[in-house]
């Protein structure tokens, strides 16, 4: 499963960007990197491939940002996949530790589960 590209930043443009200013960014995208329009290269066609790649880029970015409904299904994807927030409360004390006993720095990470020992024996049945 492939990640799905930031298309507001292939365009250049910001998440609160409006269709005018996709449109114009998109026309002059498209000017800087159409076949057509751009100046010639003797690199052996590898400025035009990449040039092809980014117009392909440009191109799909627009089509999804452009009609409103599919611009709102990809604002609603982009913003489930950066996960739910969290709250978190952080609890200080103002207690000085003991001397020479230096306080533990703040420590997290992912929880670990070890089975409690049994402190009396199984009993047969």
């Amino acid at each position: 499963m492939g990640t799905q590209p930031d298309h507001y930043a292939i365009l250049g443009v910001p998440p609160t960007a409006s269709a005018r200013e996709i449109a114009r960014a998109h026309r002059a995208l498209i000017r800087q990197h159409h076949p057509d329009t751009r100046k010639k290269t003797h690199d052996g066609g590898a400025s035009e491939a990449l040039d092809l790649q980014q117009l392909h880029a440009v191109m799909q970015a627009y089509v999804v940002l452009s009609d409103p409904g599919k611009r709102a299904a990809y604002d609603r994807g982009r913003t489930r996949g950066s996960g739910t927030p969290v709250s978190v409360r952080i609890h200080r004390t103002t207690a000085v530790p003991a001397p020479g006993r230096q306080q533990q720095p703040l420590s997290f990470g992912p929880t670990r589960w070890t089975p409690l020992r049994r402190t009396h024996p199984r009993r047969p049945t």
